[in-house]
């Protein structure tokens, strides 16, 4: 049987109604598209359970939707993709090209991604765009791409003409083992195999073995897997059939409506599991599973000449031949010597850097951690762009215990070594605290605050006060003895001759720093530590932090480094 080409042509323009209204369109049987399939040359192992790929009851299940801005749809998108369509095709999509195939089809490899989105420009902001989700079994190919007055066309080519490999594929499930040897004993093979030649011999013998499975091996076929619950895919299915049999009543839209609000709830309680884990890897995990796109190669792509490849092999060949006729030999002009370097172990120069990252803090010789502190943010900021891109919760106490579980900590590490004592360093570092505050009330519909209002509803404290409970911990600590090290250059304990009322004996002196420096540790909390009563100077580590995280914030006194 000859192969049926399909192209399939999405015009943008369509009065469909949004995600999730629609449902699927069944088309035509695979059995009539499909060409025929042989007997298998192999004899299949016991321990394989391969999924059927065509079988003569299974149809083509397309499922369409005008989306209107996927971006705010990808938890439903995703539900609908477990359900095992062949085909999703997806207008106004409202994506650009800067954005992501994650937004479709997040880290899975099961659906490849046609897209045509919309030029922007100043007098089409948004809208537009047109997508199709092909399931890899089809072999799709694409064969053009155009728009036209705001019109974007998507055609491709499913199951094209290509050889398929002799193959039969079948789930195995509960196998008669002992009956399926006992036929293969007692069959005669001498008599059968004698008056053939090794081909011959071949063939019958994958055919008789093929029939004994058929005959002692039943077969299953098996749903589409889903991750979701199972309420999640009744409430479906009754929302389907009521928007089928009446799609603008009172029942539908209640149907519709609730099915969205406990896939809303679903994916909420999956970022709260997350979230109460502590664990960055689940936090990474799950970020990988909505946004990062699979590296799987294009099942098909189009020749020069026009000839459909499909193995990795031909496409290879072709890739090969293109950047060989369009590229040009290099031209090497005159290097420059590398300056040898004045340093060598065992005879081998070494290269000199102009800093070293020691314990994951970036030093230079001027002791200056303007680097590191660009990079700490650098890397927080991205954090937080991950997260609100993946969360789909709308709850601040969510987003507030995430922030001070996965992003807080890079701010705060190693900070007693990288204080930044300037108000540039110190405000780059508390602006991502107040770029997060600000997007989570955006996110959560929050009446706009000042920065201090924010992080007093959420519970926060500035990075600047943590810094400084940090420091006044670590002194403590080191009096203490909980590190060893020696801190006779950095302070002395100096007790008083005379007791004063706020005094205790565990009083410091600086022996060679000037107090206005900011250099060491000491020197930032010398007075705060001094003025501590003997109750909590003498604490435990633990009682001690509950009494400095209950002291009112230095952010905002006068002492502070903050643009508050």
């Amino acid at each position: 049987m000859t192969p049926l080409f399909w192209d399939l042509c999405l015009p943008c323009k369509s009065i469909q109604p949004p995600l999730p209204r629609l449902q699927p369109t069944v088309l035509a049987p695979l059995s009539s598209i499909s060409p025929s399939i042989s007997i298998n040359s192999s004899f299949p192992s016991p321990s394989v359970s391969p999924k059927s790929l065509f079988s003569d009851t299974k149809n083509i299940e397309l499922f369409y939707s005008n989306a209107r801005s996927i971006r705010r749809k990808t938890p439903l998108l995703y539900f609908v993709k477990s359900l095992g369509y062949n085909l999703i095709l997806l207008t106004e999509t409202w994506l650009t090209n800067d954005d992501s195939d994650a937004y479709l089809m997040g880290s899975a490899d099961d659906y490849v991604v046609f897209r045509k989105d919309r030029t922007i420009t100043p007098e089409k902001s948004r809208g537009g765009g047109v997508a199709i989700l092909v399931s890899p079994l089809l072999h799709p190919i694409l064969i053009d791409t155009f728009s036209s007055d705001g019109i974007e066309t998507l055609v491709i080519d499913i199951h094209p003409s290509i050889p398929i490999l002799s193959t039969r594929i079948c789930i195995y499930h509960l196998a008669d083992w002992e009956s399926i040897n006992n036929c293969m004993s007692a069959h005669d093979w001498t008599l059968a195999l004698s008056s053939l030649d090794a081909d011959n011999a071949f063939s019958y013998f994958s055919e008789f073995a093929n029939s004994v499975l058929d005959t002692f091996v039943p077969k299953t076929t098996s749903a589409p897997f889903s991750r979701y619950p199972k309420h999640l895919r009744i409430l479906y299915g009754k929302s389907q059939r009521a928007s089928i049999a009446a799609p603008n009543s009172v029942r539908t839209i209640h149907l519709v409506k609730r099915f969205e609000r406990s896939l809303r709830e679903h994916s909420v309680r999956i970022e709260t599991r997350v979230v109460d884990s502590k664990n960055p890897k689940a936090f990474y995990a799950l970020c990988k599973s909505r946004l990062k796109s699979c590296n799987s190669a294009p099942p098909g792509i189009v020749d020069l000449d026009g000839t459909h490849l499909l193995s990795n092999t031909d496409k290879a060949h072709a890739f090969s031949r293109y950047f060989a006729s369009v590229s040009t030999s290099p031209l090497h002009g005159p290097l420059t010597h590398p300056t040898p370097s004045p340093y060598f172990t065992n005879g081998i120069p070494l290269t000199v850097s102009p800093f070293m990252k020691d314990l994951g803090v970036i030093m230079h010789p001027s002791f200056k951690f303007t680097d590191h502190v660009s990079k700490m943010t650098s890397k927080a900021r991205a954090k937080v762009n991950l997260m609100f891109k993946c969360f789909f919760s709308s709850d601040p106490n969510l987003y507030s215990r995430a922030f001070t579980t996965f992003i807080r900590p890079l701010l705060e590490y190693g900070s007693v070594i990288w204080f930044p004592h300037t108000v540039t360093l110190a405000n780059q570092i508390e602006a991502v605290q107040r770029n997060f505050s600000l997007r989570l009330f955006t996110r959560c519909r929050i009446p706009y605050s000042l920065y201090p209002d924010r992080i007093n509803l959420l519970s926060l404290q500035t990075l600047e006060h943590r810094r400084f409970i940090s420091d006044l911990l670590f002194l403590h600590k080191s009096i203490h003895g909980f590190y060893s090290y020696d801190h006779s250059n950095l302070f002395k304990l100096s007790p008083l001759t005379r007791s004063l009322r706020r005094a205790h004996s565990l009083r410091i002196a600086l022996p060679f720093v000037p107090p206005t420096s900011h250099s060491s540790f000491v020197t930032r909390v010398i007075d705060q530590w001094n003025v501590l009563s003997d109750e909590y100077a003498i604490s435990s580590p633990f009682n001690f932090r509950s009494h400095l995280l209950s002291l009112p914030s230095i952010s905002f006194s006068s002492d502070s480094l903050l643009r508050l």
